[in-house]
């Protein structure tokens, strides 16, 4: 069966000024076929300054997620795109036609950070959650410009910098890139419903995304053909994959692939957590997403407005 690739970034890793001449149209190829095949992919040899971060960022997490409900329940996230604690059990990801006339409700509890000037809600006591994720925010940054200008250049885009120069405001009022954590309790002592899972079937409304996950697996691909693939933890790896905005400014060449966790199998998985956290790489507001090829085969549409409608469609948070 198809499995998600494993591709080499190192041509233009974080700790190189340039990317390397002799490999880099292989990483450009490579990432291309990945993301209009499949749409996700391993990256491996991408640099470790990143690694530091993410591992300062999964101390915090558990931490965050070990404090009483009470106490997570004072940052709850009470409105879209607001930011805070999501709790167990309210939030519906499953985009399929069943899952919107009764919602299968997500087996997991979440924190959403969005650029500090539009972050509402932090847990108090912790300024080590805010400092770690606003630092996280800012390094990844550096990281997304690079995929976006690879892929950029796969599509043979005339400006190769198209996609990079609508991801400038990262961090700033204007910026829309945003961080998830997400925390799956153990499913042994939870009355789990038929067709729940811990994460439903959906796509991801940004351009690109980036998920960090550690030993726990439970992560699937939905191919072209139908069928679900394992993508399961790869040390030194971090999953990315396009999300639908991405999808859309390249006329459909590039796929948005839907993608699930589900639930444990082993009797030892059932009893153990599972962590995980996602760099939702998004364009800046502002930005409208037009088609690059010139094709009109999508009208136009600005981001903010972009946004709200695909966040709308995606989550049912009660």
């Amino acid at each position: 069966m198809e499995s998600v690739p494993i591709v080499d970034f190192s041509a233009y890793s974080l700790d190189r000024d340039e990317p390397d001449p002799e490999r880099f149209q292989e990483l450009i190829d490579d990432i291309y076929k990945a993301f209009t095949t499949i749409g996700f992919v391993y990256l491996k040899n991408y640099a470790g300054v990143l690694d530091e971060k993410v591992e300062k960022v999964y101390e915090v997490t558990q931490n965050f997620f070990l404090l009483d409900y009470e106490t997570k329940m004072k940052c709850e996230q009470r409105k879209a795109l607001s930011g805070g604690f999501v709790r167990f059990g309210t939030e519906s990801t499953s985009q399929t036609e069943d899952a919107m006339k009764r919602p299968h409700m997500d087996l997991r509890e979440g924190f959403q950070f969005y650029p500090p000037a539009s972050q509402k809600a932090w847990p108090e006591g912790m300024p080590e959650l805010r400092e770690n994720l606003e630092d996280l925010l800012l390094t990844g940054k550096e990281l997304l410009h690079r995929v976006l200008e690879v892929i950029a250049r796969g599509l043979k885009c005339e400006d190769p910098l198209i996609f990079v120069k609508n991801h400038q405001k990262t961090g700033t009022a204007e910026g829309v890139t945003s961080i998830r954590l997400n925390h799956y309790p153990p499913t042994a002592d939870i009355e789990v419903k038929e067709k729940q899972v811990r994460c439903g079937e959906h796509s991801d409304y940004g351009s690109i995304t980036f998920l960090f996950q550690k030993d726990k697996g439970g992560l699937e691909v939905l191919n072209r053909q139908g069928q679900w693939v394992s993508a399961p933890p790869i040390d030194g790896t971090i999953v990315v994959n396009v999300g639908d905005a991405l999808q859309r400014w390249s006329a459909d060449k590039l796929l948005s692939s839907k993608h699930r966790v589900v639930n444990p199998v082993s009797e030892s998985d059932k009893r153990a957590d599972r962590y995980s956290i996602i760099y939702f790489g998004s364009p800046d507001v502002g930005t409208t997403l037009e088609c690059v090829d010139g094709s009109n085969k999508y009208p136009p549409i600005e981001m903010s407005e972009y946004n709200i409608q695909q966040y709308n469609k995606q989550y049912n948070i009660s």
